[in-house]
């Protein structure tokens, strides 16, 4: 039943790192000739028939081209103006008016801001936690997620400042928050926490 197959595909050959450094070279220095980019296929049966030719050396030989290394064509004069502007809308950047207020406030202040900032997120972050009904806890807890995890980084990334002292003051204020809403629930139930 198993039937090989007796004329089996010639191999194709692959090229090795010196042969492609070497075709990467030519097209390189075609390239910059100005001439067309020689294509050049070798097969066994040319490498075998071949003589070696000699190679011109690339003009430095420890350069190896990439596709970042081709010369830009030059521009014509109608684009050089369009050209121009846009490289000038790369390099300026206008802070946002809350990256002005930052910036002009001192350190204490910043670090002020942040303390009352991450406060604020942390009660937010309790009052998700137990304030939804049974019906709605899946809401506050993804809720409560997002003001976590999601507020802080879209804020450093928008304001370009680093909040580390804001996550500390939320974190310590969540971690008061539960321990409070622990005793208030554990004063409601007598602190039996078996299930009735």
């Amino acid at each position: 039943m198993d039937q090989q197959n007796n004329n089996p595909a010639p191999e194709k050959h692959v090229p090795t790192e010196a042969e492609i450094a070497r075709l990467e070279a030519e097209a390189a220095a075609a390239l910059q000739r100005g001439d067309a980019i020689p294509s050049h296929a070798v097969t066994p049966d040319d490498a075998a028939q071949a003589e070696p030719q000699p190679v011109a050396p690339p003009v430095r030989p420890d350069f190896v081209p990439y596709v970042d290394d081709v010369p830009e064509p030059a521009s014509t004069g109608t684009d050089a103006g369009e050209d121009a502007e846009d490289d000038d809308d790369d390099d300026t950047y206008i802070p946002s008016e809350m990256e002005k207020r930052i910036a002009a406030m001192t350190p204490e202040q910043w670090k002020r801001w942040q303390i009352l900032g991450g406060g604020a997120v942390g009660i937010a972050i309790v009052i998700c936690l137990f304030a939804f009904g049974q019906e709605l806890a899946t809401y506050g807890l993804i809720v409560a997620a997002l003001l976590a995890i999601v507020l802080p980084r879209y804020l450093e990334r928008a304001w370009r400042q680093k909040l580390n002292t804001a996550r500390i003051a939320m974190i310590v204020t969540m971690v008061i928050g539960l321990a409070v809403s622990f005793v208030i629930i554990g004063m409601r139930n007598g602190f039996s926490f078996r299930a009735k």
